[in-house]
């Protein structure tokens, strides 16, 4: 046994106890044991995932931090969700079963059925509460299907309803088309994984027209477009198409990936209203706590000498750290926020700690 794969469990044996309270305040059930043992098995299987988690042993924590919180085994043989390295980091899988059972675990779904539409398929809408006509060979190839046309997501709503929508292939295009590693590199799960691709995202886009979303599978996907590099990172897309695939999130400035450690420019990205804790993707969102109380003797005023001013940075930038602020001052999570914006670059990672800091100060002599 190698001293670096020593080196990477290490790394992971350390989180036993913040995994644990993960597994408490999330409610769910996965084991430290268990998911440590098939994250060593990852690693041991391959040795560049072992490399990027030693280079990048903050992106493996948040990631096994995501199983906790999430719910979703590692174990290989349910094929839910996998450690897999990406762009210098180490970022957590989910496949399309695992955003299904992470939506039927959250009590949003009872089944979930996705497809994907070939143009020699027989397939026959028959519209949202109607399961569709589908005929075709499963033993042909995806070239004797014709031109790939399109998803559906039929579930099973808790009521006992089905509820059909179906996706366009265009729409599905822009999704992969604002992946930045399709973008800047035409590579990544969009071009080893396609067809996973396009059901994932079919799932992202018709889960906005269920009637409940566990606050689970809006994490998952969260995390999938960010941190793992999976979803929407560019202006270009249209606005029609972003509004079906984000729902209700509010926007802030342009839609760019999540600064992490590893990324040498301080770039920003959106984060959905349904992250109220205001930490990052990788993080997983715990349950809304009452925030502590203020130690006001403790608490010293923020050294703002010599700061980063906001004439150094770029819009996006102030634009992200203003809405991680927010979602700090809702919360009350300020170390959560500080800790997630410790790895950004250094003049983004100051800018944004001066926020925070001087914000929970403040907080705190105020009584808030």
């Amino acid at each position: 046994m190698s001293e670096k794969f020593q080196n990477a469990v290490a790394i992971i044996a350390k989180q036993e106890l913040k995994f644990n309270e993960l597994v408490q305040a999330a409610n769910t059930d996965v084991v430290f044991k268990q998911e440590m043992l098939y994250a060593a098995q990852a690693m041991m299987n391959n040795d560049y995932l072992c490399s990027v988690a030693l280079s990048n042993p903050l992106s493996l924590r948040n990631a096994f931090s995501q199983v906790a919180a999430c719910g979703l085994t590692l174990n290989p043989a349910r094929g839910l969700c996998y450690l897999v390295p990406r762009e210098g980091q180490v970022v957590l899988d989910v496949s399309y079963k695992g955003m299904i059972k992470t939506a039927v675990n959250d009590g949003a779904i009872r089944d979930c059925i996705v497809e994907l539409v070939y143009s020699k398929d027989n397939f026959k809408y028959k519209g949202k509460r109607h399961s569709p006509v589908h005929e075709f060979d499963p033993f042909d190839t995806k070239e004797e299907r014709g031109d790939f046309r399109g998803v559906y997501v039929e579930v099973t709503l808790p009521d006992g309803r089905v509820h059909v929508e179906a996706v366009t292939a265009a729409e599905i295009n822009k999704a992969r088309d604002a992946s930045e590693l399709w973008k800047r590199k035409k590579k990544g799960p969009w071009l080893d994984f396609e067809d996973s691709m396009r059901k994932k995202s079919g799932i992202k886009i018709a889960k906005k027209y269920w009637p409940q979303v566990g606050e689970k599978l809006d994490t998952v996907i969260q995390y999938l477009n960010t941190t793992a590099g999976e979803g929407f990172g560019s202006q270009d897309v249209p606005v029609s198409v972003v509004e079906r695939y984000m729902g209700a999130a509010d926007v802030v400035g342009e839609n760019q990936p999540l600064p992490t450690s590893n990324e040498q420019g301080p770039v920003v990205a959106e984060q959905p209203a349904a992250e109220a804790a205001g930490i990052e993707p990788s993080e997983p969102v715990e349950p809304a706590q009452a925030p502590s109380e203020p130690a006001h003797a403790e608490m010293p005023a923020p050294e703002l000498a010599n700061a980063v001013t906001e004439a150094d940075l770029p819009p996006k930038v102030i634009a992200k750290a203003n809405e991680v602020l927010k979602r700090a001052r809702i919360s009350g999570g300020w170390e959560a926020a500080i800790e997630y914006v410790s790895s950004w670059p250094v003049d983004a990672r100051s800018y944004a700690t001066r926020l925070l800091q001087a914000a929970r100060y403040e907080a705190a002599t105020s009584g808030e």
